[in-house]
């Protein structure tokens, strides 16, 4: 079965909005990282609010010298890896290698894990990966921690419907002060604790 990854920026309280101001600037480490992880996905998930952005931002970074080489070269992954865009009111995606998907989250994401291929990583934003979440099955937690504490905003972890039981198995820490931290989930738990049936 393949694995599903959720790779987000967080800062220490937990938030991870859309507006993206308070990330720390990317360096060579970590985009080494990233690019390390990246290089057993071959299918990226992404909800509809990030999609326009995500897409416009992308494309205008491919074949543009004044962008940094990492930039490039995540540029050059994107535009040949496959994306599943799931949304309700967007129509198409004007990607060649990106598809619309409706229904069911927990349904299709379960039939998509059965397929054959590599691990699928799931981009953002905050709100479908909640939801996704929410859905039991995500295999493993890739949470890019920012030293940062902002007190509001849209958090993570705000709107899970269980607790979760994760395991550490890898801790980074970069050289621009954010630190990875990579989490097997274990198992979800009801908010009293007692497993879900």
């Amino acid at each position: 079965m393949r694995k599903l990854i959720l790779s987000m920026n967080t800062t220490l309280d937990g938030i991870a909005s859309d507006e993206l101001n308070w990330m720390k600037v990317d360096t060579d480490q970590t985009w080494d990282s990233l690019f390390e992880m990246l290089s057993t996905v071959d299918l990226l998930l992404l909800g509809g609010g990030m999609w326009n952005d995500y897409r416009d931002y992308w494309s205008e970074v491919l074949g543009k010298t004044e962008f940094n080489k990492n930039e490039i070269r995540y540029a050059q992954f994107a535009e040949k890896t496959r994306h599943l865009v799931f949304s309700s009111t967007l129509q198409e995606t004007c990607w060649k290698n990106a598809a619309m998907v409706t229904g069911d989250l927990k349904q299709i994401i379960q039939q998509i894990k059965l397929d054959n291929g590599k691990d699928i990583q799931i981009v953002g934003g905050v709100q479908f990966a909640s939801s996704v979440i929410n859905t039991g099955l995500v295999d493993e937690y890739r949470i890019m921690l920012n030293p940062v504490v902002l007190g509001k905003g849209k958090s993570l972890y705000s709107n899970l419907l269980s607790g979760l039981s994760l395991e550490c198995f890898k801790v980074e820490r970069m050289d621009n002060g954010v630190v990875i931290l990579s989490y097997r989930q274990i198992s979800h738990t009801s908010k009293s604790n007692e497993p879900l049936t």
